[in-house]
This record gives C-alpha cells, structure tokens and sequence, in this order.
C-alpha cells in the first residue's frame, strides 16, 4: 500500500532581488509505500528539504500533486509527523509532557495518552526521564525525544530533515542504529532527508537522487542490504559500499555541478 505519493511536484518562488521567477523543483515524482524507509539525497541547495516541506504541508507547491494516506496534501496534518533538525521542543513541558502534547490535542485521555507517551520513551531508551525537562537532556537524548514525540501520534508518513546533522558523529552513529531498532521494531513509514551519503545507505530501503537545481529525480537507488543492521556489521558488507559509491557516483556526476559531490561519512 503506498503511503506517499508524489506525482510531477513543481515548485517555484519570485526571487526577493531579481524578481525574477525561479523554479526551484521541476518535475519530481516517487513514491513511498507503507512501512518502508525512504531517503532523499542531492546536491546542495536542489531543494530536499523543500519536498520535505510541501509533503508537511509546510510550504505550498505550484504544480503536481502530493498524496498522503489517500488523500492530498493543502496543509499541516497529523497523518504527518515531523523530526526536525533543530529539536523543536516545549522548553516549559517535561518530557513525558512533550510526548503525548499531540494525543492530548487530539482528545486522547489522560491514563490511555500518558500509558503511550512512557511507552514510546522506553522504545527511544528515554524510560525514566519522564519527569524531566529538555534543558536537562543532552542533545542525543533531545533527538530521541523528537522521535518519540512524532511516533506517539502514529502518523502515516514519519518526516525527518536532517535530524542527526548537527550531533557528534559517535553520538550521531548511536542514533542512527537507535533508528533502525525502532524501524525494526514498529514499522513506520519514513521519508528521511540528509546530506550524508553513508548514513542514507544505513538507513534506507531505497534512496531518492535528485539532480541539481530544479531538481527531478535522478535515480531511484535499491538498498540491498539485511536488517536488523549495525554500523560494526554492515559497514563491511560489500554491498554496503557498492550501494554507497554509486550513490556518490549520481551526485559527482550531475552535469558540470561543481557542489554535486557529496563524500560519504
């Protein structure tokens, strides 16, 4: 059942110096089914994270058609969950508070929402935190928390821009291999967008190439690799570093793009 999809997405804005119109995706199209780890990569500034943004109803396309559990996308909804790159959290509620802040929104009661929200702590390793506050998590704790958060509410479509990019690769690696126990585990559909060529291969089922500026889809790449994995196993699978160099391969070889080259992790 395909839980995403995303039919010919044009976006274009009116450039604030030049007034000009500029497009900034032309063109893009893939889809996302149920249950599967999905991640977008491309060259700096192709727009990635704009996709992610019209999927959450953040930003408004101009043209083609985005579908989310059936229905189009004209704005935010909770059948879409977002991991920011920035922690996003309520600085004034506890942890446990954070979590279920969206069961309560939506009428969830109190015993039933708070049962959920510790349940999701323990999944992201954060049992016995819950009566904390952010300001007293590290940042690794913080991301797992934003993770918890979104997986609380069980959207259709997990949304996650970047959400590692600013953590210390040890700490960075931890929560990636977090992730795939999670996805192990619970199934959800993710759309992941990074930078990070290694970490896409680790986490994905299949990893979207955009080109450069306006962006289409370069290729759509198979990750054929087992799961349940860790970074000490698969890192030396073969096929982990076939998948990772013909990834780099479509970005170093989008047309005359100096910024396309993209070093894995």
């Amino acid at each position: 059942m395909t839980a995403l999809r995303i039919d010919n997405l044009h976006k274009a804005y009116t450039d604030s110096y030049s007034g000009e119109e500029v497009t900034a995706i032309d063109d893009v199209s893939f889809e996302v089914e149920q249950g599967e780890f999905v991640s977008v990569l491309g060259p700096s500034g192709c727009g990635k994270t704009t996709v992610l943004n019209i999927v959450a109803g953040f930003v408004r396309k101009t043209g083609g058609t985005v579908v989310v559990d059936g229905r189009p996308v004209d704005g935010p909804g909770p059948d879409r969950g977002v991991v920011f790159q920035s922690h996003a959290l309520f600085p004034w509620k506890t942890v446990l508070g954070n979590v279920v802040f969206g069961l309560r929104m939506r009428g969830v009661p109190r015993a039933e929402r708070n049962a959920r929200g510790k349940e999701f702590l323990e999944l992201v390793g954060l049992d016995g935190f819950g009566h904390r506050y952010p300001h007293e998590l590290s940042g690794g704790m913080q991301q797992r928390l934003g993770v918890a958060r979104v997986l609380a509410n069980e959207p259709a479509v997990m949304l996650m821009d970047e959400p590692f990019a600013s953590i210390d690769a040890q700490t960075r690696r931890k929560l990636q291999e977090n992730l795939t126990e999670i996805f192990q585990e619970r199934r959800p559909t993710v759309f992941f967008v990074t930078h990070d060529v290694d970490e896409a291969v680790f986490l994905s089922d299949r990893i979207v190439v955009l080109s450069r500026r306006p962006s289409r889809v370069r290729e759509i790449v198979d990750v054929r690799l087992p799961r349940p994995r860790t970074w000490q196993e698969t890192a030396e699978l073969p096929e982990f570093r076939r998948t990772a160099n013909k990834v780099n391969e479509l970005l170093a070889g989008d047309e005359d793009d100096a910024g396309a080259v993209v070093a894995s992790a």
